[in-house]
């Protein structure tokens, strides 16, 4: 391993991952969150606008209210082929920056032009180009929040941007309210796309490329020790070092999620992104229209979308807070059981304007609160040079639950069972989530104590329980 206290003592040389864990949380760096933050956002409003008005959809294309669950899932397959072609061209090609800020303007742009469709093809090819759009970008966005966010803050960090997609939902349904009863259902895509092509020239201006893409793949010394200084207030530097593991990015990243005996945990991982996005989309997706069909009127689909949004954003950022002080692990298990309480108790209330909204707020609290905790896991699981990858193949696998699951509900409708059956449903994936969590508890258990015997052997002195399975 490289020597730390080398580097330390020596000002003009520095490795910028340990320097910047050393640095204050300055200024420039909440500034980038901020941005990324901004990016996230559209992930989840994008899908909470298109569910909100999936019946104004399907009436005016003459389409039954069924098909949305292919609509749905077609923009979620666009989504897998982004996260698993454009994760590793981020990380040995493109770059993250590019790859985040490229994809967003693709998602916008796409989403400007949905309004435009006029039938089920050119519906689902928009979808389509849109779900490639924000399945490229979340992984690279991810991958720039670990880089330049420091260690000791990543989970609550972490945890705060994926909150957004929650929030982007609030949004979303805010949205809706607003613009859907005097403008029409167009006007609200039209507001959605041009809001996110805003935001992602707010970030081409803010974010800086990855100082790890700069100098090992693209070789670009002088643009990342420009970065570099920027970041660590240290205008001295006049060199980079890095770590002796980095040696590996020689390999192929997708190698890397396998390697050292990490195919168990990438496998366990992958299971669990598969149900936790399945059920996260299913109810993002289809609660509004399952409310509305039970009997509600359309402004109480609204309520419960912007309820998601709220539960969703508070329960995501209550994770990162909790999991720095407590074991993260017990907290995963806390919230998916939440989630399964929920989930059933909400067919009795479906009627109900005031406690369907309500009880949709802890379904989004447990279920976006839960698979937080599986986003910190994949970002703590893998080396920096295989991040975005290993981020972005779980989010692409997982994509298969969510394009998945809006396909069953939506076969599930047309074959005529109740709403209340739709969400009883639900509950089955998440039992089977939480068995998926237990393997990789286990994982991260065996690992810990490897890691606690060999510091031991070293240092011939007792460590507190490691938790990171890095």
């Amino acid at each position: 391993m490289l020597d730390r206290t080398h580097i330390a003592g020596t000002p003009d040389k520095a490795e910028f991952s340990e320097e910047l864990q050393r640095a204050p949380f300055g200024a420039r760096q909440r500034l980038v969150m901020a941005s990324l933050g901004l990016l996230v956002l559209f992930d989840g409003m994008d899908t909470q606008m298109l569910g909100v008005v999936a019946h104004d959809i399907t009436r005016e294309l003459g389409l039954p209210i069924a098909t949305f669950g292919i609509i749905f899932a077609i923009g979620l397959l666009g989504g897998v082929a982004g996260s698993l072609i454009m994760s590793p061209v981020a990380d040995r090609w493109l770059g993250r920056k590019t790859i985040a800020v490229g994809a967003m303007l693709i998602a916008g742009f796409s989403t400007l032009a949905t309004p435009s469709a006029t039938g089920l093809a050119s519906l689902l090819t928009l979808r389509f180009i849109t779900g490639i759009g924000l399945g490229a970008a979340l992984p690279s966005i991810f991958t720039l929040v670990g880089e330049f966010a420091p260690r000791r803050l990543a989970r609550p960090i972490t945890a705060c941007l994926t909150a957004f997609m929650p929030l982007g939902s609030l949004l979303g349904g805010l949205l809706a309210r607003a613009v859907v009863p005097n403008h029409g259902w167009a006007m609200l895509l039209y507001a959605g796309g041009a809001l996110t092509l805003a935001l992602t020239a707010l970030a081409a201006a803010v974010l800086p490329e990855s100082v790890h893409f700069l100098l090992h793949i693209k070789k670009d010394v002088p643009r990342a020790l420009e970065i570099a200084r920027s970041y660590l207030s240290k205008p001295s530097i006049r060199a980079l070092r890095t770590r002796e593991d980095e040696a590996q990015g020689e390999q192929k990243p997708i190698r890397l999620l396998f390697a050292g005996g990490l195919w168990k945990l990438t496998a366990l991982l992958w299971v669990a992104f598969i149900l936790n996005q399945g059920m996260l989309y299913f109810v993002l997706s289809w609660t509004p229209a399952l409310l509305q069909k039970s009997g509600l009127a359309n402004t109480a689909g609204m309520d419960a979308a912007s309820m998601f949004g709220i539960g969703g954003a508070i329960g995501t950022a209550a994770q990162g807070l909790l999991a720095k002080r407590f074991d993260i692990f017990r907290l995963m298990f806390l919230e998916i059981a939440l989630f399964v309480a929920a989930i059933l108790t909400l067919p009795f209330v479906l009627t109900n304007a005031v406690l369907a909204p309500g009880i949709v707020f802890f379904v989004a609290f447990g279920i976006c609160a839960y698979h937080s905790g599986f986003i910190l896991l994949v970002t703590e699981s893998y080396p920096e040079n295989a991040r975005t990858t290993g981020f972005g193949w779980a989010l692409g696998i997982g994509r298969i639950g969510a394009t998945g699951a809006p396909v069953i509900a939506g076969a599930l409708v047309a074959a005529g069972w109740s709403p209340g059956r739709v969400f009883h449903a639900a509950a089955l994936p998440a039992l089977v989530s939480a068995c998926a969590l237990i393997g990789v508890t286990m994982l991260f258990g065996r690992r810990a104590k490897r890691v606690a015997a060999h510091v031991r052997a070293d240092a011939g002195q007792p460590v507190p329980r490691v938790q990171s399975a890095r």
